[in-house]
Order: structure tokens, then sequence, then C-alpha cells
């Protein structure tokens, strides 16, 4: 009755639910936190949509090399797997560090408050969300190209999700070292 893709999607999109309010659920735990370091929630919204935006345009570009047999679904010496690599680690890590600076900036001229701690915890969350994200977005990827799904119906929910929770628990981790 249901075609593969509506099945694909409707999973998927069940699991991106549960994974939203796991997510969520981190993001209330930390809600105390957030109100103490200034520019937090000034940085939040957009960290939380540049992970899923770049990790959600690697994995359509994966997708569609895929597809066009330009790409092989490994994780080899490919220059089109590796300058995708390049680009999405560079937007990560300079998108987070212009989202850093933007929340000061804001916090500073806006608010008052000089909290310049706030970039630093910025890119150290950037840089290990963009250490997690890549390698489950190439992975993931392939593993659903491999077995005969279709990567665009599932990838743009699931990364979403993991973007969330890895950017939750990245601001986390960086919360405690700074």
């Amino acid at each position: 009755m249901f075609n593969k893709d509506f099945k694909e999607i409707l999973s998927i999109e069940i699991v991106s639910m549960t994974g939203g309010l796991f997510a969520g659920f981190l993001l209330a735990f930390i809600t105390n936190k957030l109100e103490v370091i200034p520019g937090l929630l000034l940085l939040l919204p957009g960290f939380l949509e540049i992970r899923g935006s770049i990790s959600g345009s690697l994995s359509a570009r994966i997708s569609s090399a895929l597809f066009l047999k330009v790409l092989k679904p490994t994780i080899s010496k490919q220059r089109i797997l590796y300058g995708n690599i390049t680009a999405a680690v560079a937007m990560g890590i300079i998108l987070s560090l212009i989202l850093g600076v933007m929340a000061f900036l804001l916090s500073f001229f806006v608010f008052q408050i000089n909290y310049p701690n706030i970039i630093l915890m910025s890119l150290i969350a950037g840089v290990l969300a963009t250490i997690i994200e890549i390698p489950l977005t190439l992975s993931a990827t392939f593993w659903l190209f491999k077995r005969g799904h279709d990567p665009n119906n599932v990838m743009g929910p699931y990364i979403t999700t993991v973007g969330d929770i890895v950017s939750v628990l990245s601001i986390m981790f960086a919360m405690v070292i700074i």
C-alpha cells in the first residue's frame, strides 16, 4: 500500500521527533547554566541551525555524487569526497567563530556585558561538533546508499536531529572547559 520512499520518510521522521525530544531534554537540563553565561542564549539558535545545515548539505552533495556515479560509496582517496569534507570542516569552524564573535558583540553592545569567552566557547563547541558530525554524516549516507535506500529521504531529518543532540552536548562540554 505504501511505497518504499514513504516508509523511509515516515520512519526517519519518527526517529527525528524522538531525537528532537532528547535534544530538548538536554537543553532543559542546562537551562540554568544558559542563564549564567552571557551571550549563550544569543549563540545557541544559530549554532544549532548551522550544524544541521552543514552536515545536511554535505550529505546531499555526497548522495547526489553517489547517484551520478561520480563517487564510490567508500571512504577512500576520492578527490570529490575530500573536497566536500574539507569544505564542511572549514565552514563548521569558521561559522562557529563568526557566531561566537556575533554573540559577543551583541552581548557587549546591546546588554553591556563583556564576556569574550563566548567566542572561545563557540569555537570549541564548533570544532567538537564538526569532528563528531562529519564522520556520522558520511558513514550514514554511505550505509544507506549501499543498502538500496535513498539517503535524500533519510539524511535531512537524521542529520538535523543528530546535529541538535551533538550541538547541545558540545556546548555543554565547552561550558565545562571554560
